[in-house]
């Protein structure tokens, strides 16, 4: 089950109406972009998850930091960094692509609403095939 727990909000003007709030299915859940109010088309754009809605122009909600629910657009596993594809849906980062968060749920479905960690202020791009991928090993049982 997705919860979510203590996050930061700004709030934009919508560039295009952003008022179905079905999770997965419609706008809730899902990245916006920051530079025209838009859904985001990918990690770098994004400024944030929509939390409350609105039609073109008036003014809508977005968590940009915290524990946040998400719009899955494929299977994502425990622990993996997240970055947003066309149409605002999540999925696991890999090298070359801007990592916003990180999956905190034992796994996630594709159209799934799942909980993440977000820092969509300061997230980083992901140019380092060497760089961590998903979550530490557990440690070897010495005995």
């Amino acid at each position: 089950m997705a919860l979510e727990g203590r996050y930061f909000t700004w709030t934009l003007a919508a560039g295009e109406d952003l008022d179905d709030l079905r999770p997965s299915t419609g706008h809730l859940f899902r990245a916006v972009a920051l530079d025209d109010g838009k859904i985001a088309q990918n990690g770098r754009e994004a400024g944030g998850i929509l939390l409350y809605g609105g039609v073109k122009g008036e003014h809508v909600t977005l968590g940009y930091a915290g524990i946040l629910k998400f719009a899955a657009g494929e299977r994502i596993e425990a622990g993996r960094h997240l970055t947003v594809r066309a149409g605002g849906y999540f999925t696991q980062a890999h090298p070359d692509d801007w990592v916003v968060g990180r999956c905190l749920n034992t796994a996630v479905a594709s159209g799934a609403i799942g909980t993440g960690a977000f820092n969509f202020a300061s997230s980083w791009y992901w140019e380092d095939s060497n760089q961590d991928y998903g979550p530490a090993p557990e440690p070897a049982n010495p005995l």
